[in-house]
């Protein structure tokens, strides 16, 4: 299996599954860059790997991330996008869980705003570089949520989720004549701290259910992604991978 490109950016790089990715990429001698809005957890990983390098830049500040990126774009472009920044605030100021009638639409716009509209902006402002190379691979991190409606995960995530699997298709659509393909990923369960703001005894559930017997590694999904990336996976696009154990199994 070989993977073409050389450079990867990943958003939303610095949590769990974007750590994970970012040091898989890297130990394949890739030039990784990670782009968050808070990039102090990934500084030990920068100092073990010389070709990983941050960005530290809010998603949701469309101007500055239209001038950070297209700066990059110009110059080293990365061949490789991977959306996967997502923001799945539970709770409100009481610690209640957010339900449609009690969500200000301040909080849904603010949580669409980092979940698919960075997803698009990413895309639009890397894909022109890809179309003139005439190559290109995206991997839009999207969720089981979008498939399931959620457990635990409120409304707003759950729609921006099941937005991306559409940006995903219609993107592909558009690009595919470039040689650039377009994929997503639905992790389910995967151990990392984001799954850590419910009680230890709802992930204890998850994992019960799940057919393969454990929760998720950021590992599982830089595999899936890598294979996507790869000469593997070149006439792949538009899709969606379920990587989530056997939790869901529908179509």
């Amino acid at each position: 299996m070989e993977i073409r490109a050389n450079r990867v950016l990943i958003t939303g790089g610095c949590g769990g599954i974007g750590l994970g990715v970012g040091e898989y990429f890297a130990k394949l001698g890739k030039h990784v860059v990670l782009v968050d809005r808070v990039i102090s957890p990934a500084r030990e990983l920068a100092q073990r790997y010389d070709n990983i390098h941050c960005i530290e830049l809010d998603l949701a500040d469309h101007a500055a991330v239209d001038k950070r990126i297209g700066a990059l774009a110009a110059s080293e472009a990365p061949e490789i996008l991977i959306n996967g920044a997502g923001w799945s605030p539970k709770y409100d100021a009481e610690g209640k869980p957010w339900k449609p009638w009690t969500m200000p639409m301040s909080h849904w716009s603010a949580v669409m705003a980092v979940n698919i509209d960075a997803t698009f902006n990413m895309c639009r402002l890397l894909l022109p570089a890809m179309i003139e190379a005439n190559y290109g691979r995206i991997v839009n991190i999207a969720s089981l949520a979008a498939r399931t409606g959620g457990g635990v995960a409120p409304v707003h995530y759950v729609t921006s989720k099941a937005a991306m699997l559409g940006l995903t298709k219609g993107i592909a659509k558009d690009v595919g004549q470039y040689n650039i393909t377009v994929n997503a990923i639905n992790p389910g369960r995967i151990d990392t701290p984001m799954i850590r703001d419910v009680p230890d005894e709802v992930n204890q559930g998850y994992a019960a259910r799940i057919p393969l017997g454990r929760l998720g590694t950021p590992l599982d999904i830089a595999h899936t992604i890598a294979y996507l990336c790869s000469d593997h996976g070149d006439y792949l696009t538009g899709t969606t991978i379920e990587v989530n154990g056997g939790l869901y199994m529908g179509s």
